[in-house]
């Protein structure tokens, strides 16, 4: 995210300096220390899974006045290109907004900010990419709620943090996808049950119930923003922020993560349909779209390894850690009729091999 020193002490200047009284950020000598090692760890505090210790309500309104400049930063931090397509209106109601984002690549943080345009602490589930690198510093400017996904505590914890930064008045965006949605084959591994599916052919995928019932506990809209990447020519991302919605406290929370994720697949959809209508053939003029998919994968990977630490982003692992868990159990055709491979037939138990149940 942030590509030099220079770039990063302006960061600090511009935003780190007003929060210095309020101690959030107060060990000057270890914020030296990271310009200098390319860390964060002078704000390692975040982690902490008390939301007292891990925020401040003085830190969620002073940064609202700088996060317009550090938006403008965070745009010299990506080589996409930002068109935003439309943002609809925000309620005026004085609560805290929920901005519920799809997740692509590492790219999704800053364009996000400048999609949701307004200050939101950012949800960020990878500590290494935040405290081994510069990136922490910015984030942390911005706001961040950073956390471990693979920790059941933690999971907790950062709930705890949301619900605390909505109600003092500020908002969160999350990527409830959870992880990239680039490299998931529909196998099942010890986590999770064969799903069925390749993400190449979705637009997103499940999400977390987590949000959803966010909303419902603390009365809070959520806001679906969609980014679309578009990588043919002068790489774009295109950008939209919807129309809040509401979780109602008798509302069924399967039923409205579903209808979330389908008003974001329309989002998606429609960015794509304006903006991005190609011929196959004008794509495979120099190799085969299969190749450049691997390629881009590649690509978008390796912009996450932090060679000093030895830290390499593995997309399978991001599935295994990530990958969205609804709660509501899916019994699969062979658990159902598991009860066949023990029954006795008889004359009385005949009709239960009946193929036709078997739909």
């Amino acid at each position: 995210m942030c590509r030099s020193k220079k770039e990063l002490a302006f960061f600090v200047r511009g935003s780190g300096c007003a929060l210095f009284c309020f101690g959030e950020w107060g060990d000057l000598m270890r914020i030296i220390s990271d310009l200098a090692h390319g860390t964060s760890h002078s704000v390692s505090f975040v982690l902490d899974e008390s939301p007292e210790k891990a925020l401040s309500k003085y830190g969620i309104l002073l940064r609202k006045p700088f996060a317009p400049l550090l938006r403008l930063i965070y745009r010299t931090q990506t080589k996409y290109r930002i068109i935003v397509n439309r943002r609809e209106p925000l309620p005026h109601d004085g609560k805290g907004t929920i901005f519920v984002l799809n997740h692509r690549q590492a790219d999704d943080i800053v364009i996000g900010a400048n999609a949701v345009g307004k200050s939101a602490y950012i949800v960020f589930g990878n500590p290494y990419l935040a405290l081994e690198t510069t990136n922490g510093l910015g984030l942390w400017a911005y706001g961040m709620i950073l956390f471990h996904r693979d920790r059941p505590s933690m999971r907790k914890a950062t709930y705890a943090k949301m619900k605390y930064v909505l109600q003092h008045g500020g908002c969160i965006i999350i990527y409830p996808e959870g992880y990239w949605n680039l490299d998931d084959n529909g196998e099942a591994d010890e986590r999770h049950d064969a799903d069925g599916h390749r993400s190449e052919t979705r637009l997103m995928q499940d999400i977390n119930l987590g949000v959803i019932r966010l909303a419902k506990e603390t009365g809070c809209r959520i806001v679906p923003t969609a980014l679309h990447y578009d990588e043919t020519g002068k790489k774009r991302c295109y950008v939209r922020r919807g129309h809040a919605l509401s979780v109602n406290p008798t509302d069924d929370v399967f039923q409205r993560k579903d209808e979330l994720v389908d008003t974001m697949q329309s989002m998606l959809y429609e960015l794509m349909e304006k903006y991005s209508t190609y011929h196959r053939t004008d794509l495979e003029t120099d190799k085969p779209l299969s190749e450049q998919w691997d390629e881009l994968k590649e690509s978008l990977r390796v912009d996450c390894d932090i060679p000093k630490i030895g830290y390499r982003l593995d997309l399978a692992d991001e599935k295994r850690i990530g990958k969205a868990k609804v709660g509501r159990p899916v019994t699969t055709h062979k658990e159902a009729f598991a009860f066949l491979d023990v029954l006795n037939p008889s004359r009385a138990n005949a009709f239960l091999f009946n193929k036709r149940l078997h739909g």
